[in-house]
């Protein structure tokens, strides 16, 4: 569905051509003195400037002609749906917003919205655009609140991790003494046991020489004793032959 606005034409050309099919007073007139004041203005070369104001209003009418009833007064700018057109008398049928419909004239109809609806939609997406760059700038602000946080944070983890790396050395190094204790302890343990078994070889071999030494020692002795009994036994017999000799 196509949609219009209708646009005023400030062209002398269009009003020349035009003059005979106005019979609205009210728009010729106002038009002549729209142009009036302009060419007073220039001629006058006033210090003062003014501007045409683009308030200006179309007639929808029942039918295509101006010979029908006017149903309502159009201002500029306003959105209409395009029905039909007749070229032939230069009106275009159109329904208003509110469904209401009637015929136009068709030059005064655009197809896109005029300056002053531009501008209002131009200023709307200004708003829109400015309430976006304040969400921004508050998000921004939020999320520079966040990256000092989370910096912060980071040198307090650094800090942190410096003193668990400490740590870890110490743990490192405890490990690396307890390892080499370890080892000492291992060895002191086979040393120890090698004495152990060193201990109980010489305790036999001292048990084995005292048990030969009173072997040793009792032979000794009953070899003694045996012979101071041959002895005792001899040595009489013997005394006694040599008192007799002597004798």
């Amino acid at each position: 569905m196509k949609t219009l606005t209708w646009l005023p034409v400030f062209t002398s050309r269009s009003l020349l051509n035009h003059s005979k099919k106005f019979s609205e007073g009210a728009i010729v007139k106002k038009l002549f003195i729209v142009f009036a004041l302009i060419f007073t203005a220039t001629a006058a070369q006033a210090v003062e400037k003014r501007y045409v104001t683009d308030s200006l209003w179309l007639q929808l009418r029942s039918g295509p002609g101006q010979e029908y009833r006017i149903l309502k007064a159009l201002q500029s700018g306003e959105h209409l749906i395009f029905i039909e057109e007749n070229a032939d008398v230069g009106y275009t049928k159109v329904r208003t917003d509110k469904g209401l419909e009637g015929w136009v004239l068709t030059r005064f109809l655009v197809d896109e919205p005029v300056a002053k609806e531009k501008l209002i939609l131009a200023n709307r997406e200004l708003e829109k655009v400015k309430a976006e760059l304040e969400t921004t700038k508050t998000q921004k602000a939020e999320y520079q609140a966040e990256v000092e946080k989370l910096k912060s944070e980071r040198s307090g983890l650094g800090r942190e991790n410096t003193d668990l790396e400490d740590e870890l050395n110490r743990i490192k190094t405890i490990s690396e003494n307890a390892l080499a204790l370890d080892e000492k302890v291992k060895k002191l343990t086979q040393r120890n046991q090698d004495l152990e078994i060193k201990l109980e070889t010489l305790t036999a071999e001292n048990e084995s020489l005292s048990d030969h030494r009173q072997r040793t020692f009792l032979l000794y002795g009953g070899g003694l004793v045996v012979l101071g009994i041959v002895a005792g036994l001899i040595l009489p017999s013997i005394r006694g032959r040599k008192s007799s000799g002597w004798a």
